[in-house]
């Protein structure tokens, strides 16, 4: 009997990027990541987890390999092409708008009435179970529910998200709530959680599941 091998929901095979004028990569190479599960990339500072960061978003392209999600090929796709959304350090929350109201941001578009807009909120809401808080602002929150307003605001995405980068830095508040309650929400996600934290590694994910941000030679 031939053994069926699962394809990876995420993989970047060959990745190579430039920061502050350094190739940059992986290391080990490739990173695989299925659905359910958590990995952590580990980068030297915030400015190298940024970068990485920008890369997979899409903000900035790399200077070669492949990123490949559900099997499809999206280096060079745009960002809002991109089924793979974003939980900011200390969760990137507008401060002057209410949770509802950064919510609906996201989930806007140009041909959607704003009854559309309201229900994708009012749903996402109850799934994430921040109904109770709608009307509150960023400042109002303690730092976990802040997480998971900024988990259900990439979820409200048009593009249905498929991986979840959530930002981890020195400095922030721990970011464990936002990866249990995105595995929790949707078990077909993958989340990837990209820290400039070394100390943060061992809780986040097993060793298997863990690269760094590492120089590459130049060819």
């Amino acid at each position: 009997m031939t053994s069926v091998v699962d394809t990876p929901l995420l993989e970047l095979s060959g990745l190579t990027w430039e920061t502050r004028g350094a190739l940059r990569g992986l290391s080990p190479d490739p990173l695989t990541l299925a659905q359910g599960r958590a990995a952590v990339v580990v980068a030297a500072d915030s400015a190298e987890a940024d970068a990485f960061a920008d890369l997979l978003l899409g903000l900035e392209m790399p200077v070669g390999g492949r990123i490949r999600l559900g099997g499809e090929e999206i280096t060079m796709r745009l960002p809002t092409e991109r089924a793979i959304g974003l939980v900011p350090a200390g969760a990137g929350l507008l401060p002057h708008l209410t949770v509802e109201q950064n919510l609906a941001l996201a989930a806007r578009g140009d041909d959607l009435a704003p009854s559309f807009v309201h229900g994708r909120v009012a749903f996402m809401a109850r799934r994430m179970d921040i109904q109770g808080f709608l009307r509150s602002r960023p400042h109002e929150l303690a730092h976990d529910e802040r997480l998971s307003v900024a988990l259900a605001r990439a979820l409200c995405r048009l593009v249905p998200v498929k991986v979840m980068v959530i930002e981890d830095r020195t400095g922030c508040g721990p970011c464990h709530a936002a990866v249990s309650a995105a595995l929790r929400t949707d078990p077909s996600l993958a989340v990837l959680v990209v820290t400039d934290d070394r100390t943060r590694v061992a809780s986040l994910a097993a060793p298997s599941r863990f690269w760094e941000v590492a120089d590459v030679a130049e060819p």
